[in-house]
């Protein structure tokens, strides 16, 4: 009986290891000074299936499991939706290099569609539209990134000039010993370096820099 107990108490410490865990990802500054086109006009929209489904709420941005697996989603520090921290840092880290972005609002119920149809009808030089399927972290001890986003690139016409599917999977830290370690700064640092790496790849910074 003593044993049983044991295992029970240590089971609810286990567990609440990960319960009501925030990130914060609001305030990230990217590196982005390579795009040099001086108006943008911006949308992204949260098709996540966990979001779409009523299963997670739109602050979403991945799950902590415990030591027996259970799997305890984590939000946002700030309390906002994980599109609009992500929107807000995109539109702050441009206009630190004096680039006016025009942000669409966009919701989880919004068809892709009619954000389209507003993304098109602005007057921005370049129109960017990020369409995200997946993105979340997860892990047992250690913690992955994973992700599923759909770029769209138009001109100033409504032309689109390029669609890219980007996907994957990338270890974050943790490790078996120590559990998730500091995940509060390797996460957000991940967020980062993933959107700095879609706006610095060549074809798609061409695409947004050219005339």
């Amino acid at each position: 009986m003593k044993n049983v107990f044991l295992g029970l108490l240590s089971l609810i410490l286990l567990s609440s290891c990960a319960v009501n865990r925030k990130v914060k990802y609001d305030g990230l500054k990217l590196d982005l000074f390579d795009i040099k086109i001086k108006n943008i006009d911006l949308a992204l929209l949260d098709h996540r299936e966990a979001v779409i489904d009523g299963s997670r709420k739109p602050d979403f941005v991945g799950y902590m499991r415990s030591n027996v697996g259970i799997a305890f989603p984590i939000g946002t520090q700030s309390k906002n939706n994980f599109m609009d921290d992500l929107s807000n840092n995109i539109v702050n880290s441009l206009n630190r290099f004096d680039i006016k972005v025009t942000n669409i609002n966009t919701k989880w119920q919004d068809d892709e569609k009619s954000i389209k149809s507003k993304l098109l009808s602005l007057n921005g030089d370049k129109k960017i539209l990020l369409v995200f399927d997946q993105l979340n972290t997860d892990g047992y001890m250690i913690q992955f990134l994973y992700y599923k986003i759909n770029l769209y690139i138009y001109d100033k016409n409504g032309i689109l000039l390029k669609y890219k599917a980007i996907d994957g999977k990338e270890k974050l830290g943790g490790n078996v010993a120590f559990g998730a370690g500091s995940y509060k700064t390797y996460m957000p640092a991940a967020i980062s370096k993933l959107f700095e790496d879609i706006f610095k790849d060549k074809e798609i910074l061409e695409l947004i820099n050219k005339n």
